[in-house]
């Protein structure tokens, strides 16, 4: 009979090296983030020795490829791998005593300058697609394109700004989501992944949850349509649009969404205008749950909560949090539920 376990699997710069960490290794936490924010690994040692400060001290350029292993955790003799992805190394902090090292890596590949690196570049007649293809090579990242829409633009310039967050504030306009996780820059479409099945039922009483946390707020309140006022014609022709985009299953009253932005047609004054509300409306119906460890869990996947009365219904992991340590392994996430549209 095994014992019921977690282990760490680090490979670092192409070195299993698990062996050796698990003699100095205090915790370990891997947060996979939502979309916009890097997924990070943070990993905590005992340093007395003073290896980690010497001839093993992490330098830029270091590359961690992670995973986890839980052993008999959920059936007797079970053995499953959960891969956390492969990491640049980001920071390393020495503090005491006594001493203790952390080190936190990002998902994008060692040593790119795709977040910091200043550009200026100018597109014709581009699509976003190939816009996202250019900044994966420089990143040294696949792209993986899942978004159903893939907009046109007549002219696009990236102005003394840095690749990923010129993508993100691009696709953040279209709808879209930006991801970089396992080596790959992952664009897709939030709703498409609220409309999957889900990967669990959380039931209060019957599954082991350990902690939650369920609100609502006024100054979050749901919006139930929105308006985008736009300007159509030239000189004595120009007049001023109102285009209304409401959700199906929009409540009669509540407040509207106000919008002013430059569109070149009604077909595009709703399609932003939907996006905009999309962003606003998923600050509502916000929650945390802490779990046992539970390698299910994961952004973009959704899942059912039973047994909260009000809060109950389908939710999209909007963050997961997995960590091993001296209390064991534990899993927190941050979740939303789905807007359904």
């Amino acid at each position: 009979m095994q014992a019921r376990r977690a282990e760490v699997l680090i490979i670092y710069n192409g070195k299993d090296i698990s062996a050796d960490l698990a003699e100095s290794l205090m915790d370990l936490s891997y947060t996979d983030n939502p979309s916009g924010q890097l997924d990070d690994l943070q990993i905590t040692l005992e340093d007395k020795d003073r290896k980690w400060q010497g001839d093993w001290s992490p330098t830029i350029g270091d590359s961690i490829t992670a995973s986890l292993r839980t052993i008999s955790w959920d059936k007797q003799n079970e053995v499953k791998t959960f891969p956390l992805g492969t990491f640049g190394v980001d920071s390393a902090t020495l503090n005491g005593p006594p001493d203790t090292v952390q080190i936190k890596a990002l998902s994008l590949p060692a040593g790119t300058t795709a977040r910091h690196e200043i550009r200026s570049k100018a597109w014709e007649k581009v699509r976003l697609k190939t816009i996202a293809g250019d900044i994966a090579k420089r990143a040294e990242l696949t792209l993986l394109y899942e978004a159903p829409d893939n907009p046109i633009y007549d002219r696009l310039e990236q102005t003394e700004q840095a690749d990923m967050p010129f993508l993100l504030d691009l696709c953040t306009k279209e709808g879209i989501a930006v991801k970089v996780a396992a080596g790959k820059l992952v664009l897709f479409d939030e709703s498409v992944y609220e409309q999957k099945s889900t990967v669990a039922t959380l039931t209060r009483g019957t599954d082991n949850v350990i902690g939650y946390s369920f609100g609502w707020s006024v100054t979050e309140a749901a919006y139930r349509a929105a308006q985008l006022v736009y300007t159509t014609g030239e000189g004595k022709k120009k007049t001023e649009v109102k285009a209304v985009f409401t959700p199906p299953g929009a409540p009669a009253s509540g407040p509207v969404l106000k919008l002013n932005e430059s569109v070149s047609s009604e077909a595009e004054a709703l399609r932003v205008a939907k996006n905009r509300l999309r962003e606003e409306n998923k600050n509502y119906g916000k929650a945390s749950l802490q779990l046992p460890g539970d390698i299910r869990m994961a952004a973009g996947l959704t899942i059912n909560i039973v047994g909260w009365g009000r809060y109950d219904g389908k939710y999209i992991i909007e963050s997961a949090t997995h960590s091993v340590g001296s209390g064991g392994y534990s899993t927190s996430i941050e979740i939303r539920k789905v807007l359904g549209w």
